[in-house]
């Protein structure tokens, strides 16, 4: 296989991945985007954003801690198949380019895997942050 190909399909998929939903989000094209850009915003801050409806945006963090933890999955799923991916080129061409090609693309996704679950605990963390309240006690609803 041609190394060109590998490196141009990889391209073009983090153009299609990063680069075109941040374009979108700073346009104004996509309010979905947006929101959900503010939702990972505020899990990486630990707080949520001044003034903020505490119940609506507890139910947007875990929708956004379940959607992460699902894909934290499919990117373990989509790292392993790549490291068979780069063993099988290994032992088909031996130490050539291609193989180191597909060796980082391996390591980058698993690696991606322990950011993913770096945002679950601390999507965990603010989910908690925001149930027990300022003064510790449960927000659970009048009494």
């Amino acid at each position: 296989m041609d190394p060109i190909i590998v490196i141009l399909g990889g391209v073009v998929g983090a153009v299609a991945a990063y680069v075109v939903p941040l374009w979108l989000i700073r346009s104004g094209r996509s309010p979905r985007l947006a929101a959900k850009r503010e939702v990972s915003t505020a899990i990486d801050n630990g707080a949520l954003p001044p003034n903020a409806d505490i119940w609506s945006w507890r139910t947007r963090v875990v929708e956004n801690r379940q959607s992460v933890a699902r894909g934290s999955w499919a990117m373990l799923a989509a790292g392993v198949l790549m490291s068979f991916v780069a063993l099988a080129n290994f032992a088909d061409e031996g130490d050539s380019f291609l193989t180191w090609v597909f060796v980082w693309l391996a390591a980058t996704l698993l690696a991606a895997v322990f950011g993913m679950h770096r945002q679950v605990k601390r999507a965990d963390a603010l989910i908690a942050a925001v149930t027990a309240g300022p003064t510790g006690t449960t927000n659970s609803g009048p009494r």
